[in-house]
């Protein structure tokens, strides 16, 4: 009996590691060279030693060749949509083309949780360690309750007039329920300002938390999207009304997609801009006026996929935006990986420093989530996860192709 009380004991005393790489990245201002990090058994940071690059030899080091950075935050996904990998073929079509196509090709396997979790597996062995994923259901629900990923989860809403509104947020309360039965984080939010007649957008505000809460919207995806609020003409307009869209019943007050959803939104709480493919200079210096809470999500596979195009990410940068990186789904993009992303980002902006890169796959994602206590840098007390990035072009500081991940915590 003694023996079993000693060993239970002993399983709790966490168990220390060293960690040393050429270079820490900590996205908290600090690049350490090699310098070490110490975490227990639990993922804790204990320590965090700046040895100036002169690294001495110290029993139990585990030395990496290549740069350790905070695990990712994926800041926009659907996970739901895992089982439609390679399902549509209108890749670089458009927009209006996309929606038509994965609301006619849409589908549910016996297998979806399979799919589910194979999703959930790569995120983690990608180094993703928090997502904001999009659900219209519940599909992934039990997924997420048995990840080691937290997932924050909006319950997206929309409808083709007023006379679904009621039913459709009913609905999603009902999916906010049982998030709340299997202890997950989430809430209801819009999916598009396209896409909400005016009573849904009520119900949304209406029923509203009084605590700061985190929103998340599609924004300014395709150019036709504005032109919706100007004169409701366009692609998407003439796609959405095929689809059984009643614009009456929708009350376009703005003359711009994004500022009609700002106008909707509390400035208090975060907001999640998504895409941003068509954002304008003018729309950010707006969009500053109106909260100092938008982050920015981009989603650049995707944007390519779907409109073969990407936002303008030098002028958001410049404009000191608040930058988020997404993965979107399986729809729109061949990888879950924050990684890939980011080379994406690299290879088409080289001028934009990667240690800026970094904070938008992980600290900024982090305070979008409202879980930068705990994640997102590489700071005492954290428990952010730790990945491994080889094969990093050292001399110029960034990524390369042939960059590669290895989660080690």
């Amino acid at each position: 009996m003694k023996f079993v009380i000693l060993h239970q004991i002993y399983l709790k005393i966490p168990t220390m590691r060293k960690i040393s790489a050429n270079y820490i990245y900590t996205s908290s201002g600090k690049v350490l060279n090699k310098g070490i990090i110490v975490v227990d058994s639990f993922g804790k940071i204990i320590d965090i030693v700046d040895t100036k690059g002169d690294l001495r030899e110290i029993a139990g080091l585990e030395f990496y060749s290549g740069i350790l950075v905070p695990g990712f935050v994926n800041a926009h996904c659907h996970l739901e949509l895992s089982q439609m990998k390679n399902i549509l073929d209108c890749r670089k079509q458009g927009l209006p083309k996309f929606i038509a196509q994965i609301i006619k090709k849409r589908f549910s396997p016996d297998n979806l949780q399979d799919f589910i979790k194979k999703a959930d597996k790569e995120m983690y062995l990608e180094g993703i360690v928090a997502v904001g994923d999009i659900s219209n259901n519940s599909d992934s629900f039990e997924v997420k309750k048995n990840s080691d990923i937290f997932y924050h989860t909006f319950v997206e809403v929309f409808t083709v007039n007023n006379q679904f509104s009621f039913e459709t947020f009913r609905k999603a309360g009902d999916f906010v329920s049982k998030l709340k039965e299997y202890e997950l984080k989430g809430n209801i939010v819009p999916h598009a300002s396209y896409s909400v007649p005016q009573e849904l957008w009520d119900l949304i505000k209406q029923n509203k938390p009084e605590n700061k809460q985190v929103v998340s919207v599609h924004n300014m995806e395709t150019a036709s999207e504005n032109m919706i609020f100007e004169n409701k003409t366009g692609e998407l307009y003439d796609t959405l009304q095929k689809l059984g869209f009643d614009f009456n019943h929708f009350s376009f007050t703005k003359k711009n997609s994004e500022q009609h959803t700002l106008s909707n939104l509390d400035r208090d709480d975060n907001i999640l801009l998504i895409h941003n493919t068509y954002c304008t200079e003018n729309d950010i210096l707006e969009a500053k006026k109106f909260s100092e809470n938008i982050y920015r999500v981009l989603c650049p596979d995707s944007n390519l996929f779907i409109e073969n195009r990407l936002p303008d990410i030098e002028m958001m940068y410049k404009n000191d935006e608040k930058i988020c990186i997404g993965t979107d789904s399986y729809s729109s993009n061949d990888r879950l990986s924050i990684l890939t992303e980011m080379k994406a980002i690299t290879r088409n902006f080289p001028q934009i420093p990667f240690e800026e890169i970094l904070k938008w796959a992980t600290i900024n994602g982090a305070k979008a989530l409202m879980i930068d206590d705990y994640a997102g840098s590489i700071e005492i007390g954290k428990t952010p996860g730790l990945n491994l990035i080889s094969n990093f072009d050292f001399a110029g500081k960034k990524l390369c192709d042939k960059s590669e991940l290895k989660k080690l915590i």
